[in-house]
């Protein structure tokens, strides 16, 4: 690797898409609760109640301007965006990024991608599928006994 790229941008090593993190600010460890790859809802469009996004990232050259994306994959639309900045004490140093959200609207069933980016560029990616799957039908009403 070479040391003198500090125009380069950081590396993701993992991005998980989870129902929520958690913390530990004794141990400086992170769990992540609940991941998945697919959201079943009964319909559409939806608000997605709680999610979570994890990111750990390394090779920051000091500080870097980050952003996080959705996107609607069949037409690379942007539903939602959010920027900040994050700095490492040194280029080695893994900095794990939480991005916490409620409420997030889905318009239609499909697959869908968050995007860490820096400088325009997409550091990683993860899809996930939005499937409608309605609640079961309810049992019909038993019948009165015949007399």
């Amino acid at each position: 690797m070479d040391e003198h790229r500090s125009a380069a941008n950081p590396t993701v090593v993992s991005f998980l898409i989870c129902d929520q993190v958690i913390d530990d600010k004794l141990s400086n460890k992170k769990s992540a609760i609940g991941i998945f790859n697919t959201i079943l809802v009964p319909k559409m469009p939806t608000s997605i109640h709680q999610m979570a996004i994890l990111a750990s990232v390394t090779e920051i050259a000091g500080r870097a301007e980050l952003e996080i994306r959705l996107i609607r994959d069949t037409d690379n639309q942007v539903l939602f965006s959010g920027k900040g900045a994050v700095e490492a004490p040194n280029p080695l140093a893994v900095v794990d990024l939480l991005f916490a959200m409620q409420g997030l609207r889905i318009p239609e069933a499909g697959q869908y991608a968050f995007e860490l980016l820096c400088n325009s560029e997409i550091l990683g990616r993860r899809r996930f599928q939005v499937i409608v799957r309605p609640p079961p039908a309810a049992p019909p009403a038993p019948s009165a006994p015949a007399e």
